[in-house]
């Protein structure tokens, strides 16, 4: 049996000048929930707070890892960005709506559609 942590894999690109996207693939859990904490860190580093979260091959979102999105989401509006989720799957999404999120988060089907609410208040 794998041992939490175990799946998931991390990817990101820039997507345009000011804005990257931030693929996950797999499961997100307390254990490597750092690995996506570094990864928007790194995202931050490049003075970039416009970051599109594609979740299209997600599988799972623990607590830990909804909550490393909300402290990035403060950091990121800190600096007039924000953090935008695509693709995310209908059993991510329900979660999301459960906890309230999706009043407070921005999403949307497609990359190319995220980049159209980034310029939209």
């Amino acid at each position: 049996m794998a041992e939490a942590g175990d799946h998931i894999r991390i990817g990101t690109s820039q997507l345009q000048t000011g804005v990257y996207e931030l693929r996950i693939e797999g499961s997100l859990d307390w254990a490597n929930a750092p690995k996506v904490e570094s990864a928007i860190e790194e995202i931050f580093r490049r003075s970039c707070y416009r970051i599109v979260v594609n979740l299209k091959s997600a599988k799972y979102i623990s607590s830990a890892g909804f909550g490393c999105f909300i402290g990035s989401l403060d950091e990121a509006m800190k600096h007039d960005g924000d953090i935008i989720f695509v693709g995310t799957p209908p059993d991510i999404q329900d979660v999301f709506n459960i906890l309230g999120l999706s009043k407070i988060l921005r999403f949307a089907d497609t990359p190319q559609a995220a980049m159209e609410l980034f310029k939209k208040p």
